[in-house]
């Protein structure tokens, strides 16, 4: 009998201080961190060209068609 809570004891220190260790390290964590990051970018600039879209070609047209009226008329 002890030598079975021992043996549970044992196991139970083992992956204690494996669970221990791989808290330490944080490579696992910021690579997460980063894939986050890029992920939110990403849904950020395509809601952000989503709602902007249309007025920016509205801009960009009335851009163009202000300079092909001064390439004609000039």
């Amino acid at each position: 009998m002890v030598s079975m809570f021992m043996n549970a004891l044992v196991a139970v220190r083992a992956v204690g201080a494996s669970v221990a260790e791989r808290t330490r390290s944080e490579r696992g964590a910021s690579m997460v961190e980063y894939a986050l990051l890029v992920g939110l970018i990403a849904v950020v600039a395509v809601v952000a060209v989503t709602f902007l879209g249309n007025g920016i070609s509205g801009l960009f047209s009335h851009a163009g068609n202000s300079i092909n009226n001064v390439n004609i008329n000039g």
